[in-house]
């Protein structure tokens, strides 16, 4: 499915009044005002907020009428003031008093005429008018339901008894019922509204999500939504005319728009979507999100524009996570202030903490100042760590990798408990942050153990303090002492945790939990919970939740696609730095980038993130320019400017290239797994050495190995690395410093079998991991490895006169497997057999390899010149079928080479010479 959809909820309709809630200007009588209702969470959720024409027009003029109360009681405010000064002036002809002393102005209004006084009072009542409908202005007659922790899932979804018909859920007790209608924000109901008039102007019978859709396009929130897709909220609009003028159509003018099911069930949809989402109010994102999927129609426009359902959720959630930003601002300003700034619990039962204050930081103080970010995209994981702490666990282990989030997630929690967002358990409580280092500071093994034993202490009467512990590994070890009397900070840790007196956090790595906690006995009082690498959704959010500060910072502004291709391309080619850390730097780096080539208010798009990435891990991914194009499409050409003849490997090779730049290629495997074949000296190493130059950018880009060096049976361990050693493997620390690179295995079939069966992964899965756990990516390089297997036996079958293709074929079919093993060479994309070469590609090759030697001689300003004579007596005396082109490099050291090393060191041959090779190697200087 291009979209996911839901199973549709079970919504209870009025059939009286249409689901409308009105009966002409009165509540319908059948369902009191309800008009729609649906069980869930032991609540009856009903909507009350009447869809009919008469209604959405008073609430229209409502609006407009407070705008115009708010503009004339701003504008009589000015004028009275401006009259208040006025008259303070013809009385004292000056301002009599310091305008920044309240003493004076007193003075000054006490002795003010009647109508200065009248004026100034009249002012100030406007302003206060003023003041106070901007603040009912962001205020909503009620909120979504608070996220239930204790319940589970299927409790969540209904209720024990639903209502039979209206006249039961109309007896419903107070508690049990809940208007949907007062969560959502002024801007919401008024989308709602405009969602009506574009099916009642278009003479249509029902009100559907698509006019719903429509009227969202012109919130500016939305709008900012859909820029950030990179689409502007005219062109959906102009696709969505198809879709809305498809809707059914009323038999008269007269005839008010209905809601349809589907409407009715995106209403709910909305309100579900910010209860899951722990949004205070419904909104016009969630609106956004039900919409879209109660229309099918819908999810394939935005699919033919390259939307898809997650890419969508993603960029809805952006807006939620700057909405949530802002209101966690104004939140924790108000809230906060609630939650007290000394420690003290709500009850004023608690106990000051003096000693542990000394060792520690108060997460929740720090919270309540806005000095720690939110946490973002990590719901998963938190909800587990509640349920471990409802379920009665007193201590939770969070286990992660370094750079995976887990003291965002502690930090998200103690942002949670200003607000109560939280299970009782942890409500009304302070949490705290131990410093290892402090408590272990300046002090012996006995006294970090008595400094302990005081804060457990400390907590224990304080009764509301939760504890957490970053690096709880670095508590073991710590010991005075040997025997039965010795002492441990980590046992004396273990030993008060297990009473379960009071909460504790902590978090450790994987490699420290496996080497130092996992036997100890403080492994024991934790509940181990693993806190895995973000994924690609989760990073990208995460980068939403930093976008605006870099936005801010460098006065640019980021699409989606950029931050989406920060996330994928850092996990595809940056592995340094686990997700979402690495993509963050390339935001940054991209931001810079795009400010100093654009200029400031510029976006940064998904091209920029490209050129940093590609600069970062000198893979090519951004966008193929027309001068790259016409290159790839030469590759055969370029690559016989130095490899003569051997046709069908350099064929091979291109089509690979291009397929690879082009990325039609599969991402789970090398960019080619290519063997090449043949009699030595005919041109398989140099072959490799040329793509490189060509496509790598250069011969320094080929990691070669000489697998004569691995024949011995612990060889692997030289590949991999030393178990438990970092940067011992030959093969994974190279293709680590240069992921995009090619790899040749020279002479292969002198490889231990071990070390052939590692290159059966690498060839299938792209990957391998070294000794230490880490896994080297080889997804972006060209594979090649050379052989003279059967050397012998392809001479003997040339000479009996076979063709290449039938050599080739027995080689594969009978030959080989004396040397490998079938699915060793089954992994191969092809297996090249080069041909022997003959006199005339030796002259050829001739050719290039003086062209070589003029061009070391032009850096010094000598000119060589070679006659074709020269050409035939080189390649008659450098011509040897069975070693190929190896005789030639001899003979042109022997004949050329040495005599030019003897002119050049003799005098004989300066700067501005020319030196010309005639017939038979005849060397003279001009």
């Amino acid at each position: 499915m291009l979209f996911e959809k839901n199973p549709p909820l079970n919504i209870m309709t009025c059939p009286t009044c249409k689901s409308t809630g009105r009966a002409g200007w009165k509540k319908c009588p059948e369902c009191g005002g309800m008009a729609l209702g649906h069980a869930a969470r032991n609540k009856w959720l009903f909507w009350d907020y009447p869809l009919v024409r008469h209604h959405l027009l008073l609430e229209k003029g409502r609006r407009v009428l407070n705008r115009i109360r708010v503009l004339t009681a701003l504008c009589a405010g000015v004028v009275a003031w401006l009259g208040a000064g006025l008259e303070i002036y013809k009385q004292y002809k000056k301002l009599p008093f310091n305008l920044f002393s309240p003493a004076e102005w007193l003075d000054t209004l006490a002795g003010l005429n009647v109508p200065g006084k009248f004026l100034f009072w009249l002012g100030l009542a406007a302003f206060c008018y003023v003041w106070y409908r901007s603040i009912r202005h962001g205020e909503f007659m009620g909120q979504v339901e608070k996220f239930d922790y204790n319940m589970d899932s299927s409790s969540r979804a209904g209720m024990t008894v639903t209502p039979a018909n209206w006249r039961e859920a109309r007896k419903l007790a107070r508690v049990k019922k809940r208007n949907i209608a007062k969560a959502f924000t002024e801007e919401a109901l008024k989308i709602l509204g405009e969602a009506y008039f574009f099916a009642d102007r278009n003479g249509q019978r029902e009100v559907a999500p698509a006019h719903l859709f429509a009227a969202l396009l012109t919130s500016n929130r939305i709008s900012n939504v859909f820029s950030r897709l990179g689409l502007p909220a005219e062109q959906v609009l102009k696709k969505l005319t198809p879709i809305l003028q498809a809707q059914s159509k009323s038999q008269d003018h007269f005839t008010m728009p209905l809601p349809s099911a589907d409407f009715c069930q995106a209403l709910f949809v909305a309100y579900e979507e910010a209860y899951n989402g722990h949004q205070e109010y419904v909104s016009v994102t969630e609106l956004l999100a039900a919409a879209v999927k109660q229309t099918p129609e819908i999810q394939e426009l935005l699919f033919d524009l390259n939307v898809n359902h997650q890419k969508l959720a993603n960029v809805i959630e952006w807006a939620r996570i700057r909405e949530k930003l802002y209101r966690q601002y104004l939140r924790l300003r108000r809230a906060a202030s609630h939650h007290s700034k000394h420690g003290m619990d709500k009850a004023m039962t608690a106990i000051a903490t003096p000693y542990l204050n000394q060792f520690s930081e108060d997460m929740t103080m720090l919270a309540h100042f806005g000095h720690l970010d939110e946490c973002v995209a990590r719901e998963t994981e938190t909800q587990e760590i509640f349920r471990v702490i409802e379920g009665g666990q007193a201590n939770v282990l969070l286990v992660g990798d370094f750079g995976t989030g887990k003291s965002s997630i502690v930090e998200g929690i103690a942002g949670r408990m200003l607000t109560d967002d939280v299970p009782a358990r942890l409500r009304d409580k302070r949490l705290v942050r131990l410093s290892v280092p402090s408590l272990l500071a300046g002090t012996t093994p006995a006294g970090a153990v008595e400094r302990l034993r005081n804060i457990m202490n400390e907590m224990a009467r304080a009764r509301n303090i939760i504890l957490y512990i970053h690096n709880l590994h670095e508590l073991i070890g710590v010991s005075a002492g040997t025997g039965k009397g010795s002492l441990d900070v980590a046992d004396t840790l273990a030993e008060f945790l297990g009473g379960g007196r009071f909460l504790t956090i902590a978090d450790t790595t994987d490699e420290f939990f496996a080497q130092l906690v996992a036997s100890t006995a403080i492994a024991n009082v934790f509940t181990k919970v693993e806190i895995p690498e973000v994924d690609e959704n989760q990073a990208i959010q995460v980068l939403e939740s930093k976008a605006g500060q870099l936005e801010y910072k460098h006065n640019v502004f980021f699409s989606y696609d950029a931050l989406e291709r920060a996330v994928q391309l850092s996990a595809k080619f940056l592995h340094d730095t686990r997700l979402p850390g690495s993509a963050l730097e390339v935001m940054t780096e991209a931001a810079s980038l795009t400010r100093s080539k654009k200029g400031e208010n510029t976006l940064v798009t998904g091209e920029e993130v490209a050129k940093v990435i590609s600069e970062k891990s000198k893979v090519p991914v951004t966008t193929v320019t027309s001068d790259e194009s016409a290159k790839l499409l030469q590759l055969e050409e370029e690559m016989h400017k130095r490899v003569i003849g051997q046709d069908e490997a350099v064929n091979l090779v291109a089509n690979a290239l291009r397929r690879a730049r082009a990325e039609i290629r599969s991402g789970k495997r090398p960019i080619a797994n290519f063997l090449f074949m043949g009699p030595t000296g005919v041109g398989k190493t140099e072959l490799a050495k040329t793509i490189a130059e060509v496509y790598f950018g250069g011969e320094e880009r080929m990691i070669r190995l000489d697998m004569s060096e691995f024949q011995e049976g612990g060889s692997i361990y030289r590949m991999i690395g030393t178990p438990g050693q970092k940067g011992t493997g030959i093969l994974t620390e190279a293709v680590r410093s240069h992921p995009f690179s090619l790899l040749l295995l020279d002479e292969i079939e002198k490889a231990d079998k071990d070390v052939l069966n590692l290159f059966l992964q690498v060839m299938d899965d792209g990957r391998l991991t070294d000794s230490t756990g880490r896994v080297v990516d080889f997804t972006n390089v060209i594979l090649i490895a050379t052989s003279n297997a059967g050397t012998s036996y392809v001479q003997e079958q040339m000479r009996a006169g076979l063709s290449s293709e039938a050599i080739k074929e027995r080689l594969l079919h009978g030959e080989l497997n004396n040397y490998f093993r079938p699915e060793f060479l089954n992994r191969f994309d092809g297996i090249v057999l080069f041909k022997a070469l003959e006199r005339e590609d030796i002259k050829k090759i001739a050719g290039l390899m003086l062209a070589r030697i003029g061009k070391n001689l032009e850096e010094k300003g000598i000119e060589l010149e070679v006659g074709d004579p020269a050409l035939e007596f080189l390649a008659h005396i450098g011509f040897d079928p069975e070693f190929g082109a190896r005789p030639m490099r001899r003979a042109l050291q022997e004949r050329v080479e040495n005599k030019l090393a003897e002119l050049l060191l003799g005098g004989k041959l300066k700067r501005k010479d020319k030196v010309v090779i005639g017939e038979g190697g005849e060397i003279t200087v001009k």
